[in-house]
């Protein structure tokens, strides 16, 4: 932990060092830190190579990068990118800085930035902060630095809270509206839940469509209809699971949502016209690429 104190002004930062764990997650911290500073405190010109949030408390400052620059106020929050240079300039107002800082990484960061509404062309949210996130913000700030496993899972968990809190509770990408959108939805669903025994209504009530509807709509668009995408994602996993393991055709059979060994066998001989039991043999003779020619 780095500290500065003085009477009008008040700056402490932290870096962490995380665990494998950590990093292998889709978010982690690399530094927290918070100044409180009237407008003759200066700021270094800097370029970092991971992502820094910017939540102002109080007061006003100024971001200049290439030739643009945000006046970032009092709720707002503004996000540097990797890769870009930054000064940053205290502007005076009535009320001196009390900026949060916090800097993280990891795969999950730039989409939940997206979804948090911030843009590498647009990288500030204003009036963002409320009496819950600033709560948030502060308590995260006040925790005892500490590397444990536990400690660092809490870290990352209180992370997720604060994003949780800047996106907006009825946000919803235009990539989501109209049928493009739902049928997207449809696919995602159906390819994490089609061991489980779901059927097309249970799909059409996911995305809230008519059956019907959502089955000719999705027929067109694919070129297959939801029960025949069903099938094939069932079945491309049952032949994986017979070249590739040894459990039993009836444990294939109840893994991929089959009521019995029966039901399975019967559609899987018909999908690829033949058994399961005589596709693993041949798999086993002649290796996979040249079972299905």
């Amino acid at each position: 932990m780095r500290k500065r104190q003085h009477p009008d002004n008040y700056e402490e930062s932290r870096n962490y060092v995380v665990d494998e764990l950590a990093l292998n997650g889709g978010l982690w911290p690399v530094r927290m830190g918070r100044i409180k500073a009237g407008p003759e405190h200066r700021f270094p010109q800097r370029m970092i190579d991971y992502y820094a949030l910017h939540f102002v408390i109080n007061g006003k400052i100024r971001h200049l990068y290439g030739d643009q620059h945000i006046e970032v106020s009092k709720g707002d929050v503004f996000c540097a990118y990797p890769g870009v240079v930054y000064h940053h300039f205290i502007v005076p107002s009535d009320q001196p800085l009390d900026m949060i800082w916090l800097s993280i990484d990891g795969g999950q960061t730039p989409l939940l930035l997206e979804k948090a509404g911030f843009r590498p062309s647009a990288p500030h949210v204003s009036g963002v902060i409320g009496k819950e996130l600033e709560t948030s913000l502060v308590h995260l700030f006040s925790q005892q630095e500490d590397n444990s496993s536990r400690r660092q899972v809490e870290l990352i968990a209180a992370i997720y809270r604060i994003f949780g809190l800047m996106i907006p509770q009825n946000s919803a990408d235009e990539s989501d509206a109209g049928p493009a959108g739902w049928i997207r939805r449809s696919i995602e669903y159906m390819n994490m839940h089609y061991t489980e025994n779901i059927n097309v209504q249970d799909v059409a009530a996911y995305i809230s469509v008519h059956r019907a509807y959502f089955s000719k709509i999705f027929a067109e668009k694919t070129g297959m209809t939801p029960i025949q995408y069903l099938q094939k994602l069932r079945m491309e996993r049952a032949l994986q699971l017979l070249q590739q393991t040894r459990h039993s055709i009836s444990e294939i059979a109840l893994t991929l949502g089959y009521p019995d060994l029966y039901s399975f066998s019967r559609a899987f001989s018909k999908y690829y016209a033949a058994s399961p039991s005589k596709l693993r043999e041949l798999a086993a003779n002649f290796g996979k690429d040249e079972v299905l020619q």
